[in-house]
């Protein structure tokens, strides 16, 4: 699999079947290498990336991520091999372990010790039967990897990381860990906004989900922030809120 340095990751999931396809060719034609989509209240992200194969002649496609919890590591297996089989291998598998509340609370399940369970997860993919047709080529896989143990074991039984919301320090210190022949795939947004002030409101209100989440959290911890950051953010919330509810 070719794919280059530059990307789109995007929420398409929320628009129609017809305007996501539209956008991939649009991502396509626009130069870019791959268009990555992720997995959380919306569309089945393997069923999704089919669809947006089938609509594009070059463009990889990639999840990030597939949520482990979603589907059993054989299911995962052979979607990645029939994904890659059926569009010439421009499927690259992104997954990860997803959080404590979607895990639990929504889907009902188990959530602990998120490198183990990483672990016994990708064992039990290469274990796993497939009697289908396979690709020709290899089948790139990545792991959603914030934390050092993560991104070591992206290192080690797998074909690179895929972090979100990170920062440019974590780019180089993941890719420290994971060495130069294994793929980093980052995730990094960008805010098309000139006024400073404008540009702090849309990106703090864009974050403000991911801060009762306690992975995101811990790697902005150890990215240098602290309480105050994460009460601050809070505050200013809690001061929009109240000034817009007497309008």
């Amino acid at each position: 699999m070719k794919i280059g340095r530059l990307g789109v990751w995007a929420l398409v999931d929320c628009l129609t079947a017809s305007a996501e396809a539209a956008f991939a060719r649009d991502v396509e034609q626009w130069g870019y290498s791959a268009l990555w989509m992720g997995e959380a209240l919306g569309r089945d992200v393997l069923v999704n990336a089919a669809w947006l194969l089938a609509n594009t002649r070059t463009l990889v496609i990639a999840s990030g991520i597939a949520n482990i919890f979603a589907r059993d590591a054989m299911a995962m297996a052979a979607a990645r091999g029939q994904l890659n089989e059926q569009s010439g291998g421009r499927f690259l598998l992104g997954m990860g372990i997803s959080h404590a509340p979607l895990v639990s609370a929504m889907r009902g399940h188990t959530y602990e010790k998120p490198v183990t369970t990483m672990r016994t997860y990708v064992e039990a993919m290469a274990r796993a039967p497939y009697i289908s047709p396979r690709p020709s080529d290899a089948m790139p896989t990545v792991i959603a990897a914030l934390g050092p143990k993560m991104v070591a074991l992206a290192r080690d039984v797998a074909d690179g990381a895929h972090p979100y919301n990170t920062t440019v320090a974590q780019t180089a210190e993941a890719r420290a860990v994971l060495g130069r022949n294994k793929r980093l795939c980052v995730e990094q947004k960008v805010l098309l906004e000139t006024n400073a002030a404008r540009a702090r409101e849309i990106a703090r209100a864009y974050l403000r989900p991911y801060l009762r989440l306690s992975n995101y959290v811990n790697s902005w911890r150890r990215a240098g922030f602290d309480d105050s950051d994460f009460r601050r953010q809070c505050v200013e919330s809690t001061r929009r809120h109240t000034g817009r509810v007497g309008r």
